[in-house]
């Protein structure tokens, strides 16, 4: 598997306990104020998805996106095998995550520019759920030994 089917797979599968805890955040635990996936629906519709095709479709796109986001950081930290690989991921998806929230913000996105502290604190734990195991999954994906300690 090249490097970016590796990055898209591995984002897209990272993205589905993403989504997951997004979905337990907002339904089960009341503490975010939107889903993950309302995102995508306010960017497709202009606002919030409302029938279950436009939540299905806002969640095909919400992960057919962490995809892209996989592949970007495959190409930026393409050595897989490099010291501190998940920290690598885990701060990429924390920074991603901060400019994602930062452009929200800054172009007053309805809907999701006017985050809640519970909102922004799942969020932050998702970022750092998808970062851990799209780290985890490029790498194993990437299907080469791991190189063997000197000694």
């Amino acid at each position: 598997m090249d490097r970016f089917y590796r990055g898209f797979v591995g984002g897209v599968l990272a993205a589905i306990p993403l989504n997951l805890w997004s979905y337990i955040s907002f339904h089960t635990l009341d503490l975010a104020a939107f889903q993950m996936l309302d995102w995508a629906g306010v960017i497709i519709y202009g606002r919030l998805p409302q029938s279950t095709l436009e939540v299905v479709s806002s969640l095909a796109l919400q992960l057919l996106w962490s995809g892209f986001r996989g592949v970007v950081f495959s190409y930026a930290f393409s050595d897989t095998h490099s010291q501190g690989y998940l920290g690598k991921a885990l701060i990429f998806s924390l920074l991603l995550s901060f400019a994602e929230s930062a452009i929200a913000v800054l172009y007053r996105v309805p809907h999701v520019s006017q985050a809640t502290v519970g909102t922004v604190l799942s969020g932050k734990i998702g970022a750092i759920l998808w970062g851990v195991l799209l780290g985890y999954l490029v790498r194993r994906l990437d299907g080469t030994e791991t190189p063997k300690e000197a000694g």
